[in-house]
């Protein structure tokens, strides 16, 4: 069951994805002067800068090109603070906005915003209409906690564009970065205010109240969004999703539906609603959807490899295999055909597939997590010192010194694989030591110093990532039900898996834990309740033992012996399953 809770899923299927203002860093070649400025007037062999009465020497001219260029060398070379501080110091003597603009963007992307705040408004003093630099000076505002003048700001950019929806994407964009749900709000509601018949100034409002958990509001504002277009696609699925967070799924299906049946070739909304079944966890719903979508839209490579992803989260394995082998046939996204592809033969336990279709996997953003995937099953099927070389071999190449603390853990794993639990401690212990306080590694030892019978510094290693990162829901949840299981400290328990599930209320391993721990508690009927819900969500074996256990001392003896038989046939070996059946079912 720890290793249930031992990494976030794997990944997260997009929503309906906003339009994003970009922040570009420095390009690859020097930045093109403008005929008229001090800058190009110096190249041409001018002595005097423009925009100012004074004259300049050609010496300040020249030391400014030198400027520009070194600092466009050090932004090639990753030397951002270079980079920035070169064209901060250029911006201040030069009247080519293009220069402030370059800053401006170097200080966003490197956070410094302050710096940011000065370059923006040298921008806009040189091109006082320019919407990027206005839209930029309202970010730099906003990290600093001037809310007001940013929302100005932002409601100035608002007023000189001539797409409302998409520039409120873009001003969405910038907020969700900012860690101030209140503040956030609140200028999404000044927002809302200025332009009440927008929509997407409703669904902005709406989104807002749903990142800070409050559901009821947010489906106050959608229902606004939706009286002012009641077949608007975000609007409806933002809704449903709302909706059965609340526990009131159907509700929100049936609009869909309704729509659905209005407008059956919208593959947008017909995508969003197989996803709102998947996270539902009505995985009976959604062949149907995904058979449609197919037939529909198979020729498109995109939506072929989404409907594959929705099938794979659904457990609908043959249908994934189907797709993503169409998918592969065709050249099309082909890194993620053969590594979900490699996911599935992997999960049916087929290890030399997988590891060939792993291999597969070229340079990308899969790459990374596929070769450690093939090294750790290469270690499974029995070549141990293999598959640490594969990492090591990674470790050499790896781009990234970042990345490592993935490699520590993956090799700790094996070795916990390889019954050498002591071994994959000390590893993580070597990793910490070079890695200090590292998140991941944190974690990662926690669990293995569980298995290995080193329960202190388990929780110690928990207490720690969970005071650097008090919104870990996962890191909370281990912890909570390490309490929950052993039966101690329930209290604490309890404000540890509240909090986590909170953050993550459909995830079946803090749903499992939460019933457990109410299992404990004695309360019977809510545990059980709990618990129903995360297996049906996740047929997991320590789920299931959990819930016959619970249906058992509950006096539902004939559930609990029929799931416990069932999931038994499923995973004959499993220590939970046995517990519980040499405990009760003698």
């Amino acid at each position: 069951h720890v290793n249930s809770r031992k990494n976030p899923p794997l990944r997260v299927l997009p929503q309906c994805l906003s339009i994003v203002f970009s922040v570009a860093l420095i390009g690859c070649s020097a930045i093109p002067l403008a005929s008229k400025t001090a800058l190009a007037q110096s190249s041409q062999g001018d002595t005097v800068s423009p925009g100012n009465a004074d004259s300049k020497p050609a010496s300040m001219d020249s030391q400014l090109m030198f400027e520009i260029m070194i600092a466009e060398l050090a932004g090639r070379r990753g030397q951002l603070d270079v980079a920035m501080a070169g064209y901060l110091r250029a911006a201040e003597r030069t009247d080519d906005p293009r220069v402030s603009e370059r800053a401006t963007r170097l200080a966003i992307f490197g956070r410094q915003w302050k710096e940011a705040e000065n370059v923006a408004l040298r921008w806009l003093k040189l091109e006082p209409d320019n919407r990027d630099a206005t839209q930029m000076l309202a970010q730099a505002l906003l990290f600093q906690g001037k809310t007001n003048q940013a929302a100005e700001h932002y409601i100035e950019v608002l007023e000189g564009s001539d797409n409302l929806s998409a520039s409120l994407q873009a001003i969405q964009f910038d907020l969700q970065r900012y860690d101030d749900a209140e503040k956030t709000l609140a200028i999404l509601q000044r927002l809302r205010d200025e332009y009440p018949d927008e929509l997407e100034a409703h669904l902005g409002v709406a989104r807002a109240y749903l990142a800070a958990n409050e559901r009821e509001s947010a489906l106050e504002a959608t229902d606004s969004a939706l009286q002012i277009d009641a077949q608007n696609v975000d609007a409806l699925l933002l809704r449903g999703q709302m909706l059965s967070a609340l526990g009131r799924p159907d509700e929100g299906f049936s609009n869909i539906l309704s729509a659905l049946e209005s407008d059956p070739e919208n593959t947008h909304l017909r995508l969003g609603y197989a996803q709102l079944l998947v996270e539902a966890g009505r995985f009976d719903s959604v062949g149907a959807e995904l058979d449609k979508l197919y037939a529909a839209d198979k020729q498109n490579a995109d939506t072929l490899l989404t409907i594959s992803l929705l099938a794979l989260d659904s457990r609908r394995y043959d249908r994934a295999t189907q797709y993503l082998s169409e998918l592969k046939a065709n050249g099309a996204h082909l890194d993620q055909a053969n590594f979900y592809l490699a996911r599935i033969s992997d999960q049916q336990q087929e290890y030399d597939k997988a590891i060939t279709l792993y291999d597969e996997v070229g340079k990308g953003d899969l790459s990374f997590t596929a070769g450690i995937r093939a090294a750790e099953l290469t270690a499974l099927a029995g070549d141990l010192d293999t598959g640490r070389a594969r990492l090591q071999d990674m470790a050499d190449q790896v781009p990234n010194p970042a990345m490592e603390p993935r490699l520590i853990s993956a090799e700790s794993r094996m070795l916990q694989q390889a019954d050498q639990p002591a071994e994959a401690v000390q590893i993580l212990t070597d990793g910490l030591a070079r890695f200090p306080d590292n998140g991941d590694l944190l974690y990662a030892r926690a669990l293995t110093a569980d298995s290995a019978g080193d329960s202190d510094l388990m929780v110690e290693d928990l207490t720690r990532l969970i005071e650097l990162e008090p919104e870990n829901a996962h890191a909370l949840n281990a912890l909570g039900y390490y309490y929950a299981d052993k039966n101690i400290e329930l209290q604490r328990a309890e404000e540890l898996l509240e909090k986590a599930i909170a953050m993550e209320p459909t995830d079946p391993a803090i749903m499992d834990s939460m019933g457990w721990l109410r299992y404990r508690q004695g309360n019977f009927e809510e545990a059980i309740e709990r618990l129903r819900a995360a297996y049906k969500l996740l047929p997991d074996p320590e789920i299931a033992a959990h819930l016959s256990e619970a249906l058992w001392i509950n006096g539902d003896r004939v559930e609990a012996r029929e799931l416990l038989q069932q999931a038994l046939v499923e995973s004959p070996d499993d220590a939970n399953l046995l517990r519980v059946k040499q405990k009760y079912l003698k």
